[in-house]
Parts: structure tokens; sequence; C-alpha cells
């Protein structure tokens, strides 16, 4: 595993782990690296990722508490359908 400030990058998983508030509750979530790829661009280089991370980490994290509020169980996980409703986000 690789951190990157509050990002975890769980090589083993293909997972990049972080936290977030959602409310006044700390929450851990979750975006694949098939997400980063389809999503923003981002080829397999563990650097790629976690730029594909941090640039889009202000919508991942809304996405991440938008999740958790509707009841969703702990670590939350963002799929693909969790950006279907979102429009055309992109790098």
């Amino acid at each position: 595993m690789n951190y990157d400030n509050n990002a975890i990058n769980d090589r083993a998983a293909h997972v990049i782990w972080f936290e977030t508030l959602a409310g006044a509750r700390k929450i851990k979530a979750g975006v694949s690296w098939e997400v980063l790829r389809d999503r923003f661009g981002a080829s397999m280089d563990e650097e790629d990722l976690l730029i594909a991370y941090r640039g889009n980490s202000r919508m991942l994290h809304a996405l991440a508490q938008r999740k958790f509020l509707e009841s969703h169980p702990l670590p939350v996980m963002l799929g693909q359908s969790d950006f279907s409703r979102e429009g055309g986000y992109g790098r």
C-alpha cells in the first residue's frame, strides 16, 4: 500500500481508499482503479492513478458523502453507477 495524504493506494485490491466527513462522522470510502481509468483517463501507472484521485477528490468525496448519507454501509465503495447521475465529469 502507498499512502498519499489521506489516500491509500491499495495495490492488492486495486482501490484507492480515503477518509471524508459525512455530517459529523468520518467515513472510509474507496474508488477502484477501473473507475479512475474509465472516468478520468488514468493509466495503470500508480502516479497517474493518484493524480486522477487528487484532481477529482472534491467530487469523489462529495459522492462518497452522499452515498453514505443515503444509508449505504461502510466502507462506501464508489462504482460506475454513482457517476451516471453526476453528468460529464472528467479530467
